[in-house]
């Protein structure tokens, strides 16, 4: 365990971009043991929280913008892709339109919260042109 928080603090804002970026660009990966470890260093003051949130906040706003501009580009093909890579591809798209449909463009606000919904919501946005 001593070498996983000394790597963590010798690389710890690389690791939490590059974690949650590919989280947040559909990689199947948890990031939230690895965020909150970087809350424990941050609490005992060996990261500063400031900037671990700064680089978290990047990496998915980053991720969001990259499957948002895919979506404008590329539209249905797309979600095709993810719907055919996805656990549930039959109610993938389905589900994530039926929300859009209710809600509109407020959907964004928490779709991150629902799972199957974050990764596909930002490309569906940009091809309804919702957002």
């Amino acid at each position: 365990m001593h070498r996983t928080v000394e790597f963590l603090l010798h690389h710890g804002y690389v690791v939490l971009l590059a974690w949650v970026f590919a989280e947040q660009a559909g990689v199947p990966i948890p990031s939230l043991p690895l965020l909150l470890a970087a809350g424990a260093l941050a609490g005992s003051h060996q990261m500063n929280i400031f900037a671990s949130l700064f680089v978290v906040t990047f990496a998915a706003v980053s991720a969001d913008s990259l499957w948002y501009q895919l979506g404008l580009r590329k539209g249905i093909r797309v979600l095709q892709f993810l719907c055919k890579i996805s656990i549930e591809p039959d109610s993938c798209v389905r589900r994530t339109e039926g929300v859009f449909s209710k809600q509109g463009a407020r959907s964004l606000i928490f779709a991150k919260f629902i799972p199957g919904l974050g990764t596909v919501a930002p490309p569906l946005a940009a091809s309804s042109k919702c957002a």
